[in-house]
């Protein structure tokens, strides 16, 4: 029988229920945020123009940004910034509509299964200790084939041709991307493109972060890296992404107009850890904040392991086991962290003993 859902954070926040933060939401005193001491808070993301007139400078750029940070800014990717505007209106109109309407396309838990797509509370579950300070949006975008347009928000009337266009652009933008990252390995452009050739799908989820009324107790997202292979994130104007650097947390300052870029956990499993996925996490204010972020990941039954010729190339042994995605992601969801992902602990059980 599915699980029943429970009214989301958003819908308890609107309507004046919580005027604390709840026990469920509570973090422990050494992973809250603590901005007044982010010693970190001078360095920032390092930014790359994919205009840039120098094809190899932006290779070289794209090199260190992988291997020293897992993320980076882009500016000058191509995507039509008027688009990228409507995007982010059509999803707060979305966040507007009565719960009702909301609640129409409402992810629902079958079994022990997490609800994977659909409008809801992280995790939507009440057995889930999320201590997540947010809801989502989730859907499959790509293949087309694979779009269940039923759980697409009918309002406003432009969603669905504006996030089809979005998506589009979007896919284009990582392709791009893979194919920078390809030849910072020194393979071929399109390798990793062809690696995933028919092999891939597209997910976007919008996290919305409601206003918080302690947002020094509690997380929007709690640390983490991404299972996927590339994120495309677009932020809004309120501050609340940190990445990890040299166990510093680093805030993100959003820029209109870019995009942040993060690797996933298979590409440092691809490129046997030349690359790092790395932790982040997402604090909340008195302020609403919405993210939209575009995940591209292997298609379910795709094995994903050390790119060989990486291995020859350098003579050295594998340090991951090769893993099918859909096994891959049960153990991301589901690795003792009471159903919510936190660090790269999952990450673990893949090594190979280098002894």
């Amino acid at each position: 029988m599915p699980s029943e859902p429970r009214v989301t954070l958003q819908e308890l926040v609107e309507n004046g229920h919580l005027d604390t933060v709840p026990e469920d939401f509570l973090v422990a005193e050494k992973d809250r945020v603590k901005l007044t001491e982010d010693g970190a808070a001078k360095v920032e993301l390092p930014v790359i123009d994919m205009a840039g007139v120098e094809h190899g400078v932006v290779v070289e750029q794209i090199r260190r940004a992988c291997e020293q940070w897992g993320f980076f800014q882009v500016k000058n990717h191509g995507v039509d910034l008027q688009l990228m505007s409507r995007t982010q209106q059509v999803f707060r109109e979305f966040f507007e509509l009565p719960y009702e309407d909301r609640n129409k396309i409402r992810a629902v838990a079958e079994h022990d299964a997490l609800p994977d797509e659909g409008y809801g509370d992280r995790f939507g579950v009440k057995e889930s200790n999320s201590a997540n300070w947010s809801d989502r949006l989730r859907l499959y975008t790509f293949p087309v084939s694979g779009r269940r347009y039923e759980l697409w928000p009918q309002h406003p009337p432009s969603f669905r041709d504006t996030v089809e266009d979005y998506c589009e652009e979007a896919d284009k933008l990582t392709s791009r991307i893979s194919e920078l990252i390809s030849e910072s390995l020194g393979l071929e452009p399109e390798f990793l493109n062809d690696y995933f050739a028919g092999r891939s799908q597209q997910v976007l989820q919008v996290n919305y972060y409601p206003p918080c009324p302690q947002p020094d107790v509690t997380m929007g997202l709690r640390k983490h890296s991404d299972n996927n292979s590339i994120t495309l994130l677009l932020q809004d104007a309120t501050v609340g992404l940190q990445v990890k650097k040299d166990d510093q947390w680093v805030t993100v300052k959003p820029v209109e107009g870019w995009f942040v870029v993060n690797v996933g956990d298979q590409i440092e499993i691809l490129s046997n850890g030349r690359y790092r996925s790395v932790e982040h996490r997402a604090f909340v204010s008195a302020k609403p904040r919405m993210s939209i972020a575009t995940f591209s990941a292997p298609a379910d039954d795709t094995v994903v392991g050390p790119i060989p010729e990486l291995l020859r190339r350098a003579e050295e042994r594998p340090r991951f086991r090769a893993i099918k995605f859909s096994k891959f992601k049960k153990s991301f969801y589901y690795a003792g962290w009471a159903k919510a992902p936190s660090g790269k602990d999952h990450l673990g059980h893949l090594l190979i003993d280098q002894d």
